[in-house]
């Protein structure tokens, strides 16, 4: 383990500083450009040299909504297939290619279209074109791979149908958009999916992935130049057939604002299904809490309303400053979480309003809801409420340059989406532009009755009627006529540690290329400064620390960050204690005075204490209403009986519900004066972070408290049950030492070999035996212990097949040895998953404050990856023996 920075005299006010060479500066990004080749495909490529890193997307018009209703999901399922091997690549070998680089690669369907994803060190960006156009246009769709998918994407329905979030949208869906193939799930049903053969799989590439109908994206450290030479030599003998190579959905759904429109202008529109009476229903099942869904039709992306009605989504329900949150969840307090949300597709959208409740307060929530939108208008919004959500709006977009993916996804959604890139500076002239009185118009056009669907979950014997609710929805919200109406770039410097006085360090990482700043502050302390009866107390500390100062409430707070664009974030874990903010550069005299407030004064208010204890006992139902939440929130409980590792994080409802003011100040007073490290990352003011962190430096500093040794318990199995669900989820555990262990670099390459689509576990209990739809590898660490977990999502009579599956993977690895290819992909992997973790600026931030606070060196992380290429496959065989010990193993089992 590295020595911890060596302390400076702490009555001497000169602090001690060095720099750091990690990094060199990076180059100027230029802009987007796009190319069509001679086919029809586009190509769109944004230079940009921040990292080593290159991110690829292909869109491609071949989505649910352009399927025939009894192929419904072939578009899911052929983005699954395209996996399963090619002509030139044996099954799973695409993804094993990629992650062999360092890379990831996934594809993910939708409604208008599906996307294939790939991020991977910049050097490889061919061979990831290659991929990608090989799995794509050469698959084998082979008839066994073919049906055991099948029975993956059916184990996926299952798990679909045990998340309340998934089947209530699906219950929104099939009323909002009926009619139209927007109604279809995009995973498709049963029937569908039972019935689709190999040469409907291959009909449909012919007739989808048209050159046409694609759009190449590519962002990252390449040359345009050399990028459209490998284009054209892969994807330039492709060809458009067929009278329409760009197809719309059939039949666009319509929200009353346009079937006025299009009877003013005399327009016929045959397959458009008529705005209709109000639905509303009530399902009971297996949830502990309640779950509403109200949605109202709106148009697709390119009406003339679509960013209005994104700015009326955010006014609603996009944050804590909104109207729903503030009136029904700080002011009443009767939702555990409210949002509101616009959801425009290519040609249709809903505007949907989404909470979690106690179910007694349905009716409440209801009638205040439906009294806020019969009345809504631009008056009843706070007048600062434009104005921030504009800005916020504006702020999402331009984030999405802080990574290479993020780029890659936003430039690639507007060519393809909106047809130009450019769409983008339309989207934010029409933001800025977008005033009360517009605001009014795209109110009277789309927030109606007409069309109303509310979709309710509820536990089973609830008594709540849906007429009674329709009474009121009549009552207090009768239908109305229809209405119609680039900053220099600076580059990086090298980064800096100055040692303030013992336990308190400052750590600047600048970096100019975005006019942003991210900055954390990690303590040692967190749950290890808690006795057994105070478990929750820690995390309920955090909840309500960013909820009020000495000069501002919690709403004001709130108004503060949403004025600035900033966001702060707290948090306790079991050894540490943090604050992260994240602003753009321009405020940063009045962030880090709010900063240092928040440090120096937090209010602790009994009202927000009241909250946030309601809060953190709505977090617990909701963990465990989920298998996989209830299997982890019984896990550490079960290995660590008795030690601070062993706490539930978030307490129990009834031990949380009890907690005080003074206990929580008490926690704080105990936590406050811990060594401290603080970390800046983005555009930094040195001079003032260094006067901010030297006036935080002038309290004495508490000892680190220090972990004792852990006992692992002596029950090897546990077995829990969730009521009326599908799948037996599992977790195999397997001891292992703590993060200081020199074995550590080779125990998260193992984890690498086993996780991911071409891990051991996922070919072998996925590929190979079709057991599930979800398995994979977890790997824990804390100071003095940690695990290797193995988990996988199966139907209850696979529960034997599975774990006989784990056994089967652990003893090929025993007996015969780990092959250089998986331990070369494990590598890259390793190295690939760093550097996009750290792309943002605050995750680089926190991950010095982390490994500094910890006694590492600022470069750790790094040092471990470095130390991980010297691993052999011999020393792989060696810790499989080692610690995947079926002896020493503990099983989790959650059963329906």
């Amino acid at each position: 383990m590295a020595n911890s920075p060596s302390p400076v005299d702490p009555s001497s006010r000169c602090a001690t500083s060095h720099q750091v060479p990690i990094s060199t500066p990076f180059p100027v990004a230029t802009g987007p450009q796009v190319h069509v080749l001679a086919n029809g495909l586009t190509v769109l490529v944004h230079e940009d040299d921040r990292f080593p890193l290159i991110s690829i997307r292909l869109f491609v018009r071949a989505g649910s909504t352009h399927e025939a209703p009894e192929q419904s999901g072939i578009s899911h399922l052929l983005e699954h297939m395209v996996f399963k091997g090619t002509t030139r690549r044996a099954q799973g070998q695409a993804a094993a290619d990629i992650e062999t680089l360092g890379g990831e690669l996934n594809a993910a369907t939708g409604f208008d279209a599906t996307m294939y994803i790939m991020d991977l060190p910049a050097e490889h960006w061919a061979m990831g074109l290659d991929v990608i156009q090989d799995m794509i246009f050469n698959a084998c769709f082979d008839p066994e791979e073919l049906e055991s998918e099948r029975q993956v994407i059916l184990a996926e329905m299952d798990q679909g149908d045990d998340d309340p979030h998934r089947r209530i949208f699906k219950s929104v869906q099939e009323h909002i958009w009926a009619g139209t193939p927007y109604a279809r799930p995009i995973i498709g049903v049963p029937e569908t999916v039972r019935s689709i053969t190999r040469d409907d799989l291959a009909a449909y590439v012919r007739s989808r992935y048209q050159p046409g109908n694609m759009v190449l994206v590519l962002c990252g450290n390449v040359r345009a130049e050399e990028v459209l030479e490998q284009a054209r030599g892969l994807f330039g003998h492709l060809t458009n057939h067929g009278e329409r190579h760009f197809v719309r959905c059939p039949a666009p759904l319509m929200s009353a604002h346009n079937v006025a429109q299009d009877a003013t202008e005399g327009v016929s529109r045959e397959c458009v299904p008529r705005v209709s009476a109000p639905h509303i229903a009530i399902h009971q099942g297996p949830w502990q809490k309640a779950h509403f869904f109200l949605a109202l039709p709106i148009p697709g992306l390119r009406d003339v309303h679509s960013v209005g009605l994104d700015v009326l989504a955010h006014m609603l329900g996009g944050d804590r400053t909104s109207l729903l949150y503030r009136k029904f969840k700080y002011e009443q307090g009767i939702v555990d979480t409210i949002s509101a949300s616009a959801t425009t597709l290519d040609e249709a959208g809903m505007l949907s309003i989404q909470a979690q409740l106690d179910p007694a307060n349905i009716e409440a929530l209801w009638a205040g809801l439906t009294d806020v939108l019969a009345g809504l208008a631009p008056e009843s919004f706070s007048p600062e409420a434009l104005n921030r959500a504009k800005l916020n709006m504006e702020d999402s977009l331009f984030q999405a340059k802080e990574t290479l993916s993020g780029m890659a996804s936003k430039l690639g959604y507007f060519q393809f989406h909106e047809l130009s890139f450019e769409a983008e500076r339309i989207y934010l002239h029409m933001i800025k532009n977008m005033d009360p009185e517009q605001l009014r118009d795209v109110i009277r056009a789309h927030v109606r009755t007409d069309g109303l669907v509310c979709s309710i979950f509820t536990p089973a014997l609830e008594a709540l009627a849906a007429e009674s609710l329709r009474d009121t929805l009549t009552r207090k919200w009768p239908s109305r006529s229809i209405e119609v109406a680039t900053a220099p770039h600076a580059g990086l410097h090298q980064p800096e540690i100055i040692h303030l006085a013992p336990g308190r360090t400052l750590v600047l990482l600048p970096d100019a290329s975005l006019p942003y700043m991210g900055l954390t502050m990690c303590w040692n302390g967190g749950d290890l400064l808690l006795a057994d009866q105070d478990q929750g107390l820690s995390e309920l500390t955090a909840r309500i620390w960013t909820k009020g100062t000495r000069s501002k409430n919690a709403v004001q707070v709130q108004d503060f960050l949403a004025d600035r664009s900033a966001r702060v974030a707290a948090g306790a874990g079991l050894e540490q204690c943090y604050l992260n903010i994240h602003f753009p550069a321009r405020f940063s005299p009045e962030m880090l005075s709010f900063f240092a407030e928040l440090l120096q004064e937090p209010a602790w208010l009994p009202e927000e204490l009241a909250r946030a204890k309601q809060e953190q006992c709505a977090a617990i139902v909701r963990t465990e209403d989920s298998p996989v939440g209830l299997a982890l929130r019984n896990t550490f409980p079960f290995l660590f009986s008795g030690h601070p590792y062993g706490f539930q994080r978030s307490g129990a409802p009834d031990v949380v519900t009890a907690f005080t003011r003074e206990q929580v100040i008490s926690f704080w007073d105990r936590q406050k004066d811990r060594p401290w490290v603080l970390a800046a990352c983005g555009d930094l003011d040195r001079d003032a972070l260094l006067s901010m962190a030297e006036s935080l430096a002038r309290r004495d500093v508490m000892a680190a408290p220090t972990p004792r040794s852990p006992h692992w318990g002596e029950e090897q199995k546990l077995s829990l049950q969730l009521q009326d669900r599908n799948q037996t989820h599992i977790l195999m555990v397997f001891p292992l030492p703590g993060l200081g262990s020199e074995q550590t670099p080779g125990l998260n390459l193992l984890r690498e070999v086993l996780a991911g689509q071409s891990g051991m576990l996922f070919r072998e209990l996925r590929d190979v035996r079709g057991l599930a739809y979800s398995v994979t590898a977890l790997l824990w660490q804390e100071t003095l212990a940690g695990f290797l977990a193995f988990y996988i999502g199966t139907s209850p009579d696979n529960e034997e097949a599975a774990i006989h599956g784990f056994q089967d993977v652990v003893r090929g690895l025993s007996d015969h040895g780990l092959p250089e290819t998986d331990l070369d992909r494990a590598k890259n992997l390793l190295w690939g998953d760093y550097q996009r973790g750290r792309q943002r600026l605050i995750a680089r931030a926190h991950e010095a404050a982390e490994n500094l606070s910890r006694g590492f060196t600022l470069d750790h992380s790094l040092g471990m990856i470095e130390q991980a290429q010297k691993t052999t496959p011999q020393d792989i065989t060696a810790l499989v023996r080692e610690y995947l010990r079926w002896d020493q193993a503990y099983l989790i089992k959650v059963r329906p």
